[in-house]
């Protein structure tokens, strides 16, 4: 905390000491969101930095929070694919469950396996189809054959 004088000159250099403390807490508050996301079984040296992060851009595009999301069992899939499960948080804040998720980082192209109720109910006919994009990258690329 500062503490304040009460004379004119002292409290415009509180003022100052204040406002350059803000100023470098918001320099170091804005982290990029993709290194706040976390790989819980030490999986990303199976892709490297490059790729991980490129994973966690490309699946985070359709999360609400991406911040949160707890990427484990990452791999390549055929044809270039990277494979692997993450645990996203819901709009209440609370983790899921793990869920499958393909990148293609070629085509800049990623996403979540959608559950059921997301395939019956979509809310644009843009979602259904990414959210068949997703399906058919998978199924081509990160099932067992």
């Amino acid at each position: 905390m500062i503490e304040c004088a009460s004379t004119s000159d002292e409290e415009r250099l509180c003022v100052i000491r204040f406002t350059v403390m803000a100023m470098i807490m918001a320099l170091l508050l804005p982290l990029d969101r993709a290194f706040a996301q976390t790989v819980i079984d030490g999986s990303e040296s199976v892709l490297g930095a490059e790729d991980a992060k490129a994973v966690f851009a490309l699946v985070g595009k359709g999360m609400k929070d991406p911040s949160s999301a707890l990427y484990s069992r990452l791999h390549r899939g055929r044809a270039g694919a990277l494979c692997g499960e993450v645990d996203a948080t819901n709009r209440m804040g609370t983790h899921t469950g793990p869920r499958p998720f393909v990148a293609d980082t070629a085509a800049g192209f990623g996403g979540v396996l959608p559950d059921a109720p997301e395939l019956r109910h979509p809310s644009s006919m843009a979602q259904y189809q990414a959210m068949q994009r997703t399906l058919d990258l998978y199924r081509a690329n990160c099932t067992e054959e």
